[in-house]
């Protein structure tokens, strides 16, 4: 009798055991799943950047990477959204990211075919920012949420105009004493350097991004802009910033 009840209890145990290691079923399979779903991201990354101009899916942010994973595991959250650089501090037991991401995209330079000579230039000294570390430190330095050095002007160099849309963080924005800042604006300013060049930056919105390197209204654009190949009216540096995006969910 006593063996009978031992092995009962023994057997339910195990199930409750199972039953709590098993947790919420998840319920994001592909990247379609984020519309409609409530979604968190690390406060300040580029995964908060994406899914705020995404604008389908209810966001929320953490400052903690373990409470983010807490809160997918147990069911708060539908799932996450982190860069591929954040993934192993989000990444815990119970939990996955989808084999396919939720997005993977080169961003480059545009500049008019017309100007040969400054494309050259700024993938030279693109190779330059590459090769000393520095274009990856301006990375890392914004996708871990620390804002870049106050940065004073030389007004002793000749000056160059970049059109930039400065309306999204950490990317361009304007801090709060009404300063522009961000990743691409460290970008510019770090390649500029390379050429001895001081960037004027003209915000400009959007849909006109493009146009205004393609007409030569300024001598290139920045602004999470990807390469396309069939627009023959620029070229396009090699990419500044890979950015992968990817869905964390339960297993």
């Amino acid at each position: 009798m006593k063996k009978l009840a031992a092995a009962a209890l023994a057997a339910l145990l195990a199930l409750t055991l199972a039953s709590c290691r098993a947790g919420p079923e998840n319920t994001v399979f592909r990247p379609e799943d984020l519309e409609g779903a409530l979604v968190g991201v690390l406060e300040g990354s580029l995964s908060q950047a994406t899914m705020d101009a995404y604008g389908k899916a209810e966001v929320r942010a953490y400052e903690d990477p373990a409470r983010l994973a807490a809160d997918v595991r147990d069911g708060v959250l539908d799932c996450a959204l982190v860069s591929s650089g954040e993934r192993g501090d989000v990444v815990r037991r119970g939990l996955t990211t989808l084999s396919e991401p939720f997005s993977d995209d080169d961003y480059a330079i545009p500049v008019s075919v017309e100007n040969s000579l400054l494309i050259e230039n700024l993938e030279s000294a693109m190779t330059v920012l590459r090769a000393s570390g520095e274009l990856d430190r301006i990375v890392r330095r914004w996708e871990d949420g620390q804002e870049g050095e106050a940065y004073t002007p030389d007004p002793e160099r000749d000056t160059i105009s970049v059109a930039i849309c400065a309306n999204v963080y950490p990317y361009a924005f304007y801090d709060g004493e009404g300063a522009l800042a961000g990743l691409e604006v460290d970008v510019v300013r770090a390649l500029c350097g390379q050429l001895g060049l001081e960037p004027v930056f003209t915000d400009v919105k959007p849909d006109i991004l493009l146009y205004m390197a393609e007409s030569g209204k300024t001598a290139f654009a920045i602004g999470r802009i990807t390469s396309d190949p069939e627009n023959e009216a620029v070229t396009f540096t090699s990419a500044y910033l890979h950015s992968t995006q990817l869905i964390v969910v339960r297993k």
